[in-house]
């Protein structure tokens, strides 16, 4: 059985975090739409999806982050996603998603960029090391 799906949000001076927990599909997208949608216009300079926790994401749930990624593009503000789930990294790169995003493979790299308000970097592929 699944973990139920729920979206919960952190917020900084810097960073704010939208952390998702079970299956991100057409039916629960419009939770993390509606969160997503709060940090639009808001002060904080990046914002990061933290997927290390979602079980499995579908083409709603991927379309809903490149449009987070594209209006904060426009408000010049950082976007990130961090995932180390193997299977939804593996569909984020298949799709090409990662590179689209900003790709981090752990929250703590992922805060450690986006937190001082430094936009991601290249991606790298899993397991490198730096």
């Amino acid at each position: 059985m699944n973990a139920p799906f729920k979206v919960m949000a952190e917020s900084g001076d810097v960073l704010h975090t939208v952390s998702v927990y079970g299956e991100l599909d057409q039916g629960t997208a419009p939770e993390l739409r509606s969160v997503l949608g709060e940090t639009f216009g808001t002060p904080t300079v990046a914002v990061l999806v933290d997927l290390s926790d979602c079980d499995f994401i579908d083409s709603t749930g991927l379309s809903l982050l490149v449009e987070a990624k594209r209006r904060l593009a426009e408000e010049r503000r950082s976007f990130g996603v961090c995932c180390p789930d193997t299977d939804v990294r593996r569909l984020l790169e298949l799709t090409g998603i990662d590179d689209a995003v900003g790709l981090f493979d752990t929250r703590d790299e992922a805060v450690a960029a986006l937190g001082n308000g430094a936009p991601p970097s290249s991606p790298r592929p899993p397991n490198v090391p730096k």
